[in-house]
C-alpha cells in the first residue's frame, strides 16, 4: 500500500468513526435500557415515535388499548412494565417491532419470536398470576386460546 493509499483509506476510517458515533449520540440505535428502566419506574407505558416521547398509566393492557385507540406502534420504540401474552398480542396487532419490558413471559415471548418483533427483557416468567397468586392473571387467561393478535384487539376492545 502506498502513502496515498495509507491516507485515503485512514480518513475514510476516521469518517466511519465518526459518523457511527454520532448516530449513537442522537439515539439513531434507540433509547438504552437504563432510560426505559428509569420511565418505568413512574408510568406503565413509554412509546418513543417520531422525536417525542409518550407516557402512559393503568392497569393491564389499559395503556395499551388508549393508544391503539388512535395511533400504531410503526416506528415507534415501546417500553410496557409488564408483557403477557395479552400485551404482546396487542402489541402485534400495533405493529411494534422494538419492545422493552423488565418482565416477560414465556407465552408472550412465543408471540414476539413468531411475528419476528424485537423485544429486550431483563426477566422471563412463566406466567402473571391473578392478585392472590392462585390462579393465571384474568387477563392472560382470556387470551390463552388465542393467537390471532387482531382477535385479540377486538376481545379488549369491546371489554
Amino acid at each position: 500500500m502506498n502513502r496515498r493509499q495509507f491516507i485515503r483509506n485512514s480518513i475514510l476510517g476516521i469518517c466511519a468513526i465518526t459518523l457511527f458515533a454520532t448516530s449513537v449520540n442522537a439515539g439513531i440505535f434507540g433509547p438504552s435500557k437504563k432510560s426505559l428502566r428509569n420511565y418505568l419506574k413512574e408510568h406503565s407505558l413509554v412509546v418513543i415515535k417520531d422525536g417525542n416521547t409518550n407516557f402512559y398509566e393503568g392497569r393491564g393492557v389499559s395503556p395499551l388499548m388508549n393508544y391503539l385507540v388512535k395511533d400504531n406502534f410503526e416506528n415507534a420504540y415501546v417500553a410496557d412494565k409488564r408483557i403477557g401474552k395479552a400485551s404482546a398480542l396487542l402489541l402485534v396487532y400495533g405493529k411494534a417491532r422494538k419492545v422493552y419490558t423488565p418482565v416477560i413471559t414465556k407465552p408472550a415471548v412465543k408471540v414476539f419470536e413468531e411475528n419476528d418483533v424485537n423485544y429486550s427483557a431483563d426477566k422471563v416468567v412463566d406466567n402473571f398470576l391473578n392478585n392472590k397468586g392462585t390462579d393465571i392473571c384474568p387477563i392472560e387467561k382470556k387470551v390463552q386460546n388465542i393467537d390471532n393478535p387482531a382477535e385479540a384487539y377486538e376481545l379488549f376492545r369491546n371489554f
